[in-house]
């Protein structure tokens, strides 16, 4: 495994600095709920020691991170600086553009569009460049966004496919530009083990958000249909959702993604790091400790880098989740 390279770049002045080893420590995360990926640096500080020429970084400076194997894996603008009066290191925080998609908002008003083509006119509109859209091939009749962010927005357009497709859709800034990927990507080539690279696994089960009975209702309140699992209603009783008949949809099918019939487990797994293993992904785990096998998907991670070493916290869950936004509807 080659070395991470930390590169400071000051568009103003066009120059660009290798700070790989003024930096202590530094870590690289993200979660599925989040969107925006984050990257924290320690940054050596010594004022009196003119001997290190070490750039001065200011809020609004770029950071890169490189893999020798994989290129840029993240791109970001600093926005946070933690001062310490003590000499020692500088906490600095970088996040990736969706920043800009999360704290922009607009009112839009669409008709007769898909998914994709609402997501490539919102980032023409924020100047963010394109990676890749999943298409869904799905036709949005109307969507009223009442000042929305503009992530919201996205994932407002691709809430709307995935009641009709069932498929799950997750968004990401990759290569400095946005993904929306559907939820099936696995991590090839690689297995947390806890032979190999696991050092620390636990799971954690809540009942909390079952859902094992969906009573549909037509748009008066009144009850049109029920879609629900006996299975589930046997073993731990009756745990009911509501959902409202929206023009244009399948009402059976959106019901029954509101279904959730067993309680949610949470692993949480810290291992030898591997930058393939982010949030959204799926990864194969074959762990004696807690007895799971098979593939799940995490849901954060956390990879982090001291003293030559890279380790990795992540959660893991069973199946994907999906940032489901409502958009108003119309009346």
């Amino acid at each position: 495994m080659g070395k991470m390279v930390v590169t400071l770049i000051k568009p103003k002045q066009n120059i660009q600095y290798d700070i790989t080893n003024a930096c202590a420590s530094y870590s690289w995360s993200g979660s599925a709920s989040e969107a925006v990926r984050t990257f924290e640096f320690d940054y050596l500080n010594s004022p009196y020691e003119s001997s290190l020429s070490l750039p001065q970084i200011e809020t609004g400076d770029f950071i890169s991170l490189e893999d020798p194997q994989e290129g840029e894996v993240f791109y970001g603008q600093i926005f946070g600086i933690e001062r310490s009066s003590r000499i020692g290191t500088i906490t600095y925080t970088a996040m990736d553009m969706m920043k800009n998609l999360l704290e922009s908002n607009a009112q839009k008003n669409y008709k007769n569009v898909t998914a994709e083509a609402i997501a490539t006119e919102i980032c023409g509109d924020a100047k963010i460049p394109i990676r890749y859209l999943y298409p869904t091939g799905i036709n949005i009749k109307s969507m009223l966004c009442d000042k929305m962010s503009l992530y919201d927005i996205i994932m407002a357009a691709y809430t709307k496919a995935h009641k009709i497709t069932g498929d799950k859709y997750f968004a990401m800034i990759y290569k400095r530009g946005l993904g929306v990927y559907k939820a099936e990507w696995i991590v090839t080539g690689f297995t947390l083990s806890d032979e190999e690279n696991i050092y620390d696994s636990d799971i954690q089960e809540v009942m909390e958000d079952i859902k094992n009975q969906v009573k549909i209702l037509d748009e008066k309140g009144r009850q049109i249909g029920e879609v629900k699992d006996d299975d589930s209603i046997g073993t731990f009783g009756v745990f009911q959702e509501l959902y409202t008949q929206e023009t244009g949809v399948d009402v059976t099918a959106a019901a029954k993604t509101l279904l959730k019939t067993q309680p949610s487990q949470t692993i949480k797994i810290s291992a030898l790091g591997d930058i393939n293993c982010i949030s959204c992904y799926y990864v194969t785990i074959k762990d004696g400790a807690t007895g799971l096998e098979g593939r799940y998907w995490i849901s954060s991670d956390k990879h982090t880098w001291s003293g030559g070493n890279h380790k990795m916290e992540l959660t893991l869950v069973f199946d994907a989740l999906m940032t489901e936004v409502e958009s108003s509807q119309e009346t």
